[in-house]
C-alpha cells in the first residue's frame, strides 16, 4: 500500500475510529453484468455526515481519490475503482429513515435501501413512487446521484422531481445543507438539482427529503398485444389524450423478452395464447375522490380494439392478476442477465420517433451479423428504451464480442440522429464517458468541466466518471 494511503487510513482510524476502514475483498464493488470489478483495496464506511466531512477533508488535503459506492447496482461502472490507489467510500451504515405524517415527507440517509423507504411510506398509507428493478438492494444516495428513473416517471418524474431537500459534503469537507421542506425556495443557485445526477463527481450526497403521494386505489391494469411499435405509440397517444394525468405506467415489451422468461425458467402468467410481437402493459389511476373512471377507460380500450390498433386486450380483474401481469415486465431484466447480453443500451428518444429508430436499428444490426437477437423493452410513455443486443445462441457470444464496438456505434449514432440521449436513466459512469464526449454539445461539456473544477479543484471525487479522462 502506498505511504500516502497508509497515512490516510491511519488518520481516519485515529480520528473517527478503527472500524471506519475495512480491507476485505468481500467489499469489492462489481458491475451487475460482471464486466467490471473494482480494484480498490480500501473501503471507508462512515456512520454520519460529520464523519463523511472528515474523510473528504483529509482526502482533499492528501490528494486521495475517492470512489463512492452505493448498492453497487449501477450498470455503467460509476461505482468501480480503476486502480488500487483509489479508496471506495460506502455510506451503507448511514441508513436512517423517518416519515412525517404532517407533511407527507420522508427523510432518508444516503445508505437507506430503496425498498425499505417504500415499505415505511406504504405502512403510512402513502407511496414513494420510484420503482426500479434493483430496489431491493440499491441505496437512495445512488438513486439521487444517478437521477434514477424507472417505471413511474410518466406520472411522478425522475428522482430529481421527487426530492425536495438535500444534504451533501463537498470535496473540501464543507457540508452543504438544503434540508428545508419548502415548495418555493429561490435563495440563490439550485445546488440540490445540480448535485442530483452528478454521479458523485461534485459532492457526496448524505441525506435527502423526499416527496410521497397518496396511494392509488385499485388502479386499472391492462395488457395489450400489438403487431408493431407504431401501434403502441398510437395507443399511448390515444390514452394520453383522455387520461394523461391519471396514467401511471405505459410499458412496451418485444416478443424476445417473453421468450427469454420462458427460456430461463421463470413461471409467468402471460395472458395471450400466442406470444405477441409486442406487448403493452398499461396502468391507470382510475379513482378521483369518489368517482371512478373505470367505465370510461374500458370504453377507450374497447375502441382501440375495434379500430384494430390492438390484437387483444386483457383487463386485470383483481389484485393477484395485476401482480402476475407486472411480474412479466419486472422479471425481464433478470432474464436478460441470465441470457447474457453483448451490449445493453439505455436510451431516450422523442416518443414519436421510437418506431423508426427500432426499424433502422434492427436493419443495421442485420448488416453486422445474422447471429444477433434484440430484446427491446422499456418505459415508452417517457421515451425510454432498453435496446439490448444478444447472441442468438450462447455459443456465438465470444465470436460476436469483436463486433461489440461496432454495434454500440451503430446504436449511438442512430440515437444522436433521432435527437435522443445515449443515457436515459442509468447515468454515464465510466462506460459511457467516451460516448458522452462524442455526442454531447461541446458548450455543455465545457460548462460541466468548469463546474467540476470549481467544486473539486483537485479532482478527488470519482475520477474517470462522466469525464473521459482524469481531469
Amino acid at each position: 500500500m502506498h505511504k500516502k494511503l497508509v497515512d490516510f487510513v491511519s488518520f481516519l482510524q485515529k480520528t473517527i475510529g478503527p472500524n471506519v476502514v475495512t480491507l476485505s475483498a468481500l467489499d469489492q464493488a462489481k458491475d451487475p453484468r460482471d464486466r467490471l470489478v473494482s480494484k480498490s483495496k480500501i473501503y471507508v464506511k462512515p456512520q454520519s455526515t460529520k464523519e463523511v466531512a472528515i474523510i473528504l477533508g483529509q482526502a482533499n488535503k492528501k490528494n486521495i481519490k475517492l470512489v463512492p459506492v452505493g448498492g453497487s447496482t449501477g450498470l455503467v461502472g460509476g461505482q468501480i475503482a480503476d486502480n488500487n490507489n483509489q479508496v471506495s467510500l460506502s455510506l451503507e451504515k448511514m441508513d436512517v429513515i423517518s416519515f412525517s405524517k404532517e407533511d407527507g415527507l420522508v427523510t432518508a440517509q444516503a445508505g437507506a435501501i430503496l425498498s425499505e423507504i417504500k415499505r415505511i411510506v406504504l405502512e403510512a398509507g402513502r407511496v414513494f413512487p420510484l420503482s426500479i428493478a434493483s430496489e431491493g438492494s440499491c441505496q437512495i444516495g445512488g438513486n439521487l446521484a444517478t437521477n434514477a428513473g424507472g417505471l413511474n416517471v410518466i406520472r411522478y418524474g425522475n428522482v430529481r422531481d421527487l426530492c425536495i431537500g438535500i444534504e451533501a459534503v463537498l470535496p473540501s469537507g464543507r457540508i452543504v445543507s438544503s434540508m428545508k421542506a419548502l415548495k418555493k425556495n429561490n435563495m440563490g443557485f439550485d445546488i440540490k438539482n445540480l448535485l442530483i445526477g452528478s454521479e458523485g463527481t461534485l459532492a457526496i450526497i448524505t441525506a435527502a427529503i423526499l416527496k410521497t403521494f397518496p396511494l392509488p386505489v385499485d388502479p386499472l391494469v391492462a395488457m395489450i398485444s400489438v403487431r408493431y411499435p407504431s401501434q403502441a405509440i398510437r395507443i399511448f397517444k390515444r390514452i394520453s389524450e383522455n387520461f394523461a394525468d391519471r396514467l401511471l405506467a405505459f410499458e412496451l415489451m418485444k416478443k424476445t423478452g417473453i421468450q427469454f422468461l420462458n427460456k430461463t425458467g421463470y413461471k409467468i402468467n402471460y395472458p395471450f395464447s400466442e406470444i405477441a410481437p409486442w406487448t403493452i402493459l398499461v396502468e391507470i389511476d382510475i379513482n378521483i375522490g369518489k368517482t371512478s373512471l373505470r367505465d370510461e377507460i374500458e370504453e377507450t380500450l374497447s375502441e382501440i380494439l375495434k379500430k384494430e390498433l390492438a390484437s387483444e386486450i386483457v383487463i386485470c380483474q383483481n389484485l393477484e392478476h395485476k401482480k402476475e401481469m407486472w411480474k412479466v415486465r419486472e422479471l425481464i431484466p433478470e432474464a436478460n442477465r441470465k441470457i447474457g447480453s453483448l451490449c445493453s443500451n439505455d436510451i431516450s428518444l422523442p416518443i414519436g420517433k421510437i418506431p423508426d429508430f427500432i426499424r433502422e436499428a434492427d436493419l443495421g444490426l442485420l448488416s453486422i451479423s445474422d447471429k444477433i437477437v434484440v430484446n427491446c423493452f422499456g418505459h415508452v410513455g417517457d421515451g425510454n428504451l432498453h435496446y439490448n443486443v444478444f447472441p442468438i445462441e450462447k455459443k456465438f457470444k465470444e465470436a460476436l464480442e469483436k463486433d461489440r464496438a461496432k454495434i454500440l456505434k451503430l446504436i449511438n449514432d442512430l440515437v444522436s440522429n433521432f435527437s435522443g440521449s445515449i443515457s436515459a436513466e442509468h447515468g454515464i459512469g465510466r462506460s459511457k464517458a467516451i460516448e458522452l464526449a462524442k455526442y454531447e454539445d461541446e458548450g455543455k461539456l465545457d460548462a460541466m468541466l468548469a463546474i467540476k473544477s470549481a467544486l473539486d479543484p483537485k479532482h478527488i471525487l470519482n475520477p474517470g466518471v462522466i469525464f473521459n479522462q482524469e481531469v
